[in-house]
C-alpha cells in the first residue's frame, strides 16, 4: 500500500453567471504551481447557445460531459469538424498553433452538463499542428473497486488506457478518472510518481477521517494536494464518501514547470508569444469558422 498524499487545500467552487441560465461552477487557481499542467476547470451548466466561435492557441481546450447529462454539445471548428459530443464523452481539442471553435447545445433547451477543462501545453509543443481527439462514451475503460467504479477518461490508470493515451500526437499526457462512490465507500486511488493532483467533487460528500467534519467536501467543491516531494514514488488519495455516494473527477499529471502567460484563449510562455497568438488569429492563421447563431 503507497503511503497517503497529503491534502494542500479544499474549498468550494464559486459560481459564475454566463447569463440567466448559462452559468458554472469555477476552479481557476491563482497559484499554478499545484496543479501543473492543468490550467482550470469549469463545472458547466449549458441549455442554450452562449459561446460564439472562439479562438484558442498554445493550449488545451477539453469537454467531458458527465454521464448523467440530460443532454449533448455540438461541436464545430475551423478543421471541419461538426458532430455531438454525447453523455459520458470526451472531446480534446489541443489548440497548437491555434484553431477556432464553437459549441452548442446538441438540442436547444436540453442542458449540457460537464466539465470545461484547460490544460497547458510544453513549450516544445506549442507551435504543433492543431488536432482533435474523441473518446465516446462506449470506449472509455471502466476499472471496478469495491464501493466503486473509475471510468479512464483520459491517460492511463489500473491497467486501463483511454483510447487518447494511444495517440502519439497527444501532447500533454494526463490522467482524468471520473469516480462514482457507493455510500460510505472507502476508496484509494494511486497518483503516480511525479504527479500534481486534485480533484472536484461534482455530485455527494467526500470526507477524510483524518479530517474535521468541517472540512468534509460537499459538492460542488475542489480538494488540491500536495506536490510530491523529490524522489517520491506512487501515492494514494483516500475518498471517503457521504451516506448519498458521490461522484468525483480526479486530474493528475507530470507538471511542466514553465512559465504560464494566460491571455483569453491563448496560453503562451511569454507575453510575446500570446501576443503572436492573437495576431494569428487576426490574421486568419488559425482559420475561419462562421457563427450558427447570434445574440
Amino acid at each position: 500500500m503507497n503511503p497517503l498524499r497529503g491534502l494542500h487545500s479544499a474549498f468550494a467552487l464559486p459560481f459564475h453567471r454566463f447569463d440567466d441560465r448559462t452559468h458554472a461552477h469555477v476552479f481557476h487557481p491563482q497559484h499554478l504551481g499545484l496543479v501543473d499542467p492543468f490550467i482550470g476547470v469549469d463545472v458547466f451548466h449549458m441549455p442554450h447557445n452562449f459561446f460564439l466561435p472562439h479562438p484558442h492557441g498554445g493550449m488545451s481546450a477539453i469537454s467531458y460531459l458527465l454521464p448523467g447529462s440530460p443532454g449533448g454539445v455540438r461541436n464545430r471548428d475551423s478543421l471541419g469538424d461538426d458532430s455531438v459530443i454525447g453523455p459520458g464523452s470526451l472531446h480534446w481539442l489541443q489548440a497548437g498553433s491555434g484553431m477556432v471553435h464553437e459549441e452548442t447545445p446538441a438540442t436547444p433547451g436540453v442542458p449540457a452538463v460537464g466539465l470545461q477543462i484547460f490544460v497547458n501545453m510544453g513549450s516544445a509543443h506549442k507551435q504543433n499542428a492543431p488536432a482533435v481527439f474523441k473518446v465516446p462514451s462506449a470506449d472509455i475503460p471502466v476499472v471496478a473497486l469495491d464501493g466503486a467504479n473509475v471510468r479512464v477518461v483520459a491517460g492511463e490508470w489500473g491497467g486501463q488506457a483511454s483510447p487518447i493515451a494511444r495517440d502519439p500526437r497527444w501532447a500533454t499526457r494526463v490522467n482524468l478518472l471520473d469516480v462514482t462512490l457507493q455510500p460510505h465507500a472507502d476508496v484509494r486511488l494511486t497518483l503516480p510518481a511525479g504527479h500534481q493532483g486534485f480533484a472536484l467533487v461534482v455530485a455527494g460528500q467526500i470526507g477524510e477521517s483524518k479530517l474535521p467534519l468541517a472540512l468534509d467536501r460537499i459538492a460542488p467543491a475542489a480538494m488540491v494536494f500536495d506536490s510530491p516531494a523529490p524522489g517520491d514514488g506512487p501515492t494514494d488519495l483516500r475518498l471517503l464518501a457521504g451516506p448519498e455516494g458521490a461522484q468525483v473527477a480526479v486530474f493528475s499529471g507530470l507538471p511542466l514547470r514553465e512559465p504560464v502567460v494566460p491571455w483569453g484563449p491563448f496560453v503562451g510562455t511569454s507575453r510575446a508569444e500570446v501576443a503572436a497568438y492573437a495576431q494569428a488569429y487576426q490574421a486568419g492563421a488559425m482559420g475561419h469558422l462562421a457563427p450558427s447563431f447570434s445574440r
